[in-house]
This record gives structure tokens, sequence and C-alpha cells, in this order.
């Protein structure tokens, strides 16, 4: 489930980025059975993270850090969110790269990845 505040926060992000694709962390909790996801914090992209219209590359600056205090507090790291202004919401096959990657980086304790695309138009008012 995605919280009405995470998406609050792609939605501000998003129009934001104007022009620009942009991104960010899905954070949140597992279901008892760990089949289930509650997304509670879509967070923006973090400093140094690069764009351009049809791409986004993500800054892992101070990532260990921000991951280590949403853990703290029963957190984990979910996934990934993508805003594409002028594209698809099919994933890419740099963004299924990316989450294989994820899938396999025992820093990020989560072995299936989720990623939310959005796209289109969002204007300002």
């Amino acid at each position: 489930m995605l919280s009405p505040a995470a998406i609050a926060s792609i939605v501000e992000a998003s129009r934001a980025a104007g022009r620009s694709e942009t991104g960010g962390m899905l954070i949140g909790r597992y279901g008892p059975e760990g089949w289930v996801a509650d997304i509670v914090e879509a967070m923006p992209n973090p400093k140094g993270s690069r764009s351009g219209w049809f791409w986004f590359q993500r800054s892992s600056t101070r990532l260990t850090a921000l991951l280590e205090d949403r853990w703290s507090k029963g957190l984990h790291y979910l996934g990934e969110w993508h805003f594409r202004p002028g594209g698809s919401t099919t994933p890419s096959s740099s963004d299924v790269r990316a989450m294989l990657q994820v899938a396999d980086d025992e820093a990020y304790r989560c072995v299936a990845p989720l990623l939310v695309i959005l796209s289109g138009r969002l204007d300002a008012d």
C-alpha cells in the first residue's frame, strides 16, 4: 500500500522537477509474513542526484546514515520511485538492472525491491 503522505511527496517532488526526471527511495514496513509492504515515506532525491529529461541517477549521499535511522525506527528500505515527465511507466532495462543490483546489495537489506514509476505532465497549479 502506498500511503497518502508518500503519494503527496512523490507528486510534490515530481512537480518541482518540471521537465527533468527525478526519483527517490521508498521506506516502510513489511506485513507479518513479508508478502505485503506498506510504503509510509517516499523520500525525494538526495543531494548530489543528477537528472535530465530522459534519465535520473540517485545519489547515495548519506544513504547509510539515513537507512540506519529508519531501521532503528522499525522501518525498511522497500525500493525506489521514479518520475518520467514524458516517458512510459514501463521499467527500462536500466531500471531493471538497478533493482537487481539493489536486491544483490546486502547494505539495502531488501531482496525484492519495489519500483513505482509516475509518468506524464504535472502542472504546478
